[in-house]
């Protein structure tokens, strides 16, 4: 995220009534991530608010702490979701660029390619890596994946510790019935 979006999302507390980052919303395939992350773009990154009002109050909180630009998903009554969803389905998807250029001059959508990327109408096109090294959704994704990896692993350290409980009483168990047995014995 850029500075301005990262502050509002995490330090305006209640100055800046948001509901999340667009990112927060998109769930796609990892196979469609370049082709999303390109045709959003800095959408991505757009802070998801309910009115026009809780907007100007994030942007009068990034002015006074000359935290650059940054940009806002009004909502209104729509759930944050169906907004996002709506602009996730302005997009065509293509696997080759002669056919994502074929959909964009046919229709004068966006359409992208799996590698990113993206034939804005019949005039725009734009290509290329962003500056950072993932993408929000790549990101997004593997932060995720690591969450679900770290609960996984958390049950299987807990059956673990679980059977080294039960060894743990078997083996004093076996060490009195020996130390018993060793009694027995020397009599």
């Amino acid at each position: 995220y850029g500075e301005a979006a990262r502050l509002i999302l995490a330090e305006s507390g209640d100055a800046v009534a948001h509901l999340g980052s667009v990112a927060d919303y998109v769930e796609v395939e990892q196979r469609f991530e370049r082709a999303v992350d390109g045709a959003l773009g800095d959408l991505l990154q757009h802070v998801v608010v309910r009115t026009h009002e809780d907007a100007a109050a994030g942007l009068a909180f990034v002015r006074e702490r000359a935290a650059g630009r940054v940009g806002f998903l009004v909502v209104g009554d729509a759930s944050p979701a169906e907004a996002v969803r709506a602009l996730v389905t302005e997009i065509d998807i293509a696997e080759t660029r002669e056919e994502a250029r074929a959909m964009a001059l046919e229709t004068g959508r966006t359409a992208a390619t799996l590698d990113g990327d993206v034939f804005r109408g019949a005039h725009r096109v734009e290509g290329g890596a962003r500056g950072e090294a993932r993408s929000i959704l790549t990101t997004k994704r593997e932060i995720k994946e690591l969450r679900e990896r770290a609960e996984t692993d958390d049950a299987t350290l807990g059956r673990l510790r679980e059977e080294a409980g039960n060894l743990e009483v078997a083996i004093a168990a076996a060490e009195s019935a020996i130390s018993s047995l060793q009694g027995e014995l020397h009599r």
